[in-house]
């Protein structure tokens, strides 16, 4: 089977549609309706099908993935990587990543990424999976699992570095959990071509 046709098959049960929903509920917490949000490392647009009345452009580096989406949700999708995102500067309002980072090696260069295409005042979101979890070791264990993917070195780093960080603020960089931050006027451009 497929990584596509898994992972249409986890969203599509019962447990998956029950993760998707809770995901989707808590991102849609940290953004305004009017948000024009990008979604990395979007997979078969979930997050896209679950925003039908937002703003939202999906991008990831799985043709496969892309064209999924593409067949599944009336949204744009574009393929692309993480650490070079073919989105315009200050061009977005909320940069979303769920189940992503983990996966990406370079985190430090996603980061830079996502704060270079976030408008003043823009809200990063980001979910992660909770390695320790039974869900998670379990299919750590599971050969051919697409969780034994997950880039371990990035998850120490991310837990070393960011650990402090409050992602879901409004705020062009990332700010600590005691920096006070406000909602800033968001100046719109087009989600083009850098």
């Amino acid at each position: 089977m497929s990584d596509v046709e898994s992972f249409i098959r986890f969203c599509e049960s019962e447990f998956g549609t029950a993760v998707m929903n809770r995901e989707a509920a808590y991102v849609k917490q940290h953004v305004s309706a009017d948000d024009r949000i990008l979604d990395v490392g979007c997979g078969i647009g979930s997050l896209e099908e679950r925003f039908p009345d937002h703003e939202m452009i999906g991008v990831d580096r799985s043709e496969a993935m892309i064209q999924a989406a593409q067949d599944r949700v009336s949204a744009p999708f574009v393929l692309g990587d993480a650490t070079a995102l073919p989105i315009a500067t200050a061009s977005v309002d909320a940069v979303v990543s769920v189940s992503t980072l983990e996966f990406i090696p370079d985190i430090d260069a996603v980061l830079a990424e996502a704060t270079r295409v976030l408008a003043p005042g823009g809200t990063p979101v980001a979910l992660m999976l909770n390695t320790r979890s039974e869900y998670v070791q379990s299919n750590l264990r599971r050969e051919g699992s697409y969780f034994q993917r997950m880039d371990h070195g990035t998850l120490r780093r991310w837990r070393t570095r960011y650990s402090n960080t409050l992602w879901a603020t409004r705020s062009s960089s990332w700010v600590s959990p005691t920096s006070k931050s406000s909602r800033a006027q968001i100046h719109r451009k087009p989600l083009s071509q850098r």
